[in-house]
């Protein structure tokens, strides 16, 4: 009996070990400027929920200095999506063309991260990728030539996003404005 005890044990250790789990963040401190960049790379998650065959991600690049002003660059590594923004409440870009602004998108930042980017200056985008796709967040200084603390992530929220039972008509519209149309 005692043997069999064991042997269930290493099974299901085996087992608690094995299983897989999406990643839902990846983070980068790192320090940057106006010619070099910051960059926090991963791969979309396979498994889970989609939103329209999409996942939904929200990236911040927050300074660690008062007189920080990160820019925030997100691209796709095979495909030619690229959203872009320099304030997180100003106007955010896909392929170069204007799709919001960032201060529309505070309840959902706050209600799916519990928060909004840490400073004025701060970035932040909401992103839509499939599945599997390889991208990258990059930051840089919009001006400052020394170099400044950074902190770049990339955060699944399509599970949350899901969750909610009453997105605003403008939260579904904003994410229906990002659907990469490429």
């Amino acid at each position: 009996m005692r043997n069999h005890q064991w042997m269930g044990f290493v099974a299901s250790a085996c087992l608690a070990f094995s299983a897989h789990a999406d990643l839902l963040n990846i983070s980068s401190t790192s320090l940057q400027s106006s010619s070099e960049e910051a960059i926090a790379c991963t791969i979309i998650a396979t498994g889970g929920s989609t939103y329209q065959g999409y996942k939904v991600l929200v990236a911040y690049s927050e300074g660690g200095a008062s007189d920080s002003n990160p820019t925030l660059r997100v691209r796709s590594l095979s495909s030619t999506v690229v959203f872009e923004n320099d304030n997180w409440q100003g106007v955010q870009y896909l392929n170069g063309q204007s799709v919001n602004n960032g201060s529309d998108l505070s309840s959902l930042y706050t209600n799916t991260l519990g928060r909004t980017p840490n400073q004025a200056n701060d970035s932040a985008l909401l992103v839509l990728f499939s599945p599997g796709e390889a991208v990258c967040a990059h930051s840089k200084e919009a001006s400052n030539t020394s170099l400044k603390k950074v902190s770049v992530s990339l955060t699944d929220i399509t599970n949350k996003v899901l969750s909610v039972q009453s997105l605003s008509t403008q939260e579904t519209f904003l994410l229906q404005k990002r659907l990469p149309k490429d």
